[in-house]
């Protein structure tokens, strides 16, 4: 991992190619776990309304929101930005942006394939939520060298 911080109704974590956001203890009736590619980033602000808890916001193509979406926190890909906690917010955004914009040289795939322990993992994760089972396929592929 390498920068993750809570905030309010969600957590993010960001790994070398992917985020990872979750909803908190009060968000989780309601919201679920998100594993986001970094390539399916559209963009990622931070916005800072005035006299309110500035927030990180994490825009997908399939991520519709309006104002009369009731989308909040996890669900809308917002993290709330609490004190002390902008450098590591922005460290998050400014790591996005630079791997968008090929600055940072992505992992490649394996040459030829993956093992099947690899697979089980990726199994077990779309069987937990925690993967979607697009991201699954994907991944899958990768590693069969498709």
């Amino acid at each position: 991992m390498l920068h993750q911080f809570s905030g309010g109704t969600s957590s993010i974590e960001l790994f070398e190619d992917y985020l990872v956001i979750k909803p908190s203890n009060v968000q989780k009736l309601g919201g679920q776990t998100k594993t986001i590619p970094l390539d399916s980033v559209v963009t990622i602000s931070i916005v800072k309304p005035f006299l309110k808890v500035p927030y990180l916001q994490v825009i997908t193509p399939n991520l519709q929101t309006s104002k009369k979406d009731n989308l909040k926190g996890a669900d809308a890909n917002v993290i709330l930005i609490q004190p002390g906690r902008m450098k590591t917010a922005e460290k998050i955004r400014d790591y996005i942006a630079s791997y968008k914009s090929g600055q940072i040289k992505r992992s490649a795939p394996p040459a030829s394939g993956g093992s099947i322990d690899d697979l089980r993992q990726l199994a077990e994760l779309r069987d937990s939520g925690i993967i979607t089972p697009e991201e699954f396929e994907a991944k899958k592929k990768q590693i069969l060298g498709l």
